[in-house]
């Protein structure tokens, strides 16, 4: 036992004979860890303020990412009255240069002055005689949208411009996409256009014509989300839609056949 403390006390005579000139006494020590506490502590909190903030703008990107083009409308229910649904939230966002409306749209079930309209009589436009070569198109399950300026005899208010009339074949588009998205059961879409210059208009689809579409966010189709004036469509994305609907574009007056029931006569412009 005593060797022991013998040891230990030569152990400690040799530490304090190797102790530097300098030597920082215990309350030092202490302050410097509370220091290095507090130091570590602040690194903390700003690294975490860091990433919260990170967060916060990969949120606020995600965010403006989401709401970049036309997003698609999930009416509430099907058929007719998701039609007018989709009417009454398509047609709110087309205005004209002064921000009022362009038009107010109808949604319903095809129809010639109530009658319902099952078939349309198309004429090739580059028959000899227009009485010849008549196809027969089938409505089958169709919604029909109507558009009414707010000039005379539903015309549109100001002076007809080719950015009004591209507005125009674009609110058709979005109806129609949003009407195909939301109801699989629907076959054919029709749109009625406010008369224009070249009389009276009707873009008329098919599922089958944007099937390449219809299971695509309709962002990738029209990129500017809304409100949308005259002049606001991009170049690409005009030449997108006036591609789109070249096949899909008549003019139009609607009859009573022999047998009682209304129909329209179709002339292809495209």
């Amino acid at each position: 036992m005593a060797e022991v403390v013998s040891e230990d006390a030569a152990a400690q005579s040799a530490s304090a004979a190797e102790e530097p000139l300098f030597r920082k006494n215990k309350g030092d020590l202490i302050v410097n860890h509370r220091r290095f506490g507090l130091a570590y502590l602040l690194l903390a909190v700003g690294i975490g303020v860091a990433v919260g903030l990170g967060i916060v703008l990969i949120g606020r990107g995600s965010d403006h990412k989401a709401v970049t083009g036309a997003q698609a409308f999930r009416p509430s229910q099907s058929g007719e009255l998701g039609a007018k649904q989709i009417a009454r939230y398509v047609g709110l966002k087309y205005r004209q240069s002064d921000g009022s409306p362009l038009t107010a749209v109808i949604g319903e079930r095809p129809n010639f002055q109530g009658q319902p309209l099952s078939f349309y009589l198309i004429r090739p436009n580059d028959a000899q005689d227009p009485n010849k070569d008549i196809a027969i198109f089938s409505v089958g399950n169709g919604i029909m949208y109507s558009m009414c300026g707010f000039g005379k005899n539903c015309a549109t208010s100001t002076t007809e411009t080719a950015q009004q009339a591209l507005l125009l074949k674009r609110e058709a588009l979005e109806l129609t996409m949003n009407t195909f998205k939301s109801d699989s059961a629907v076959d054919t879409v029709t749109t009625l256009l406010p008369p224009l210059a070249q009389g009276s208009l009707a873009i008329i689809f098919r599922r089958s014509d944007l099937g390449a579409w219809v299971h695509q966010p309709l962002a990738n189709l029209l990129s500017t989300p809304g409100p949308v004036k005259p002049g606001q469509v991009p170049a690409a994305e005009a030449q997108r839609i006036d591609a789109i609907s070249a096949g899909a574009l008549y003019s139009f007056d609607a009859a009573q056949g022999p047998d009682g029931n209304a129909y329209l006569r179709l002339d292809p412009l495209g």
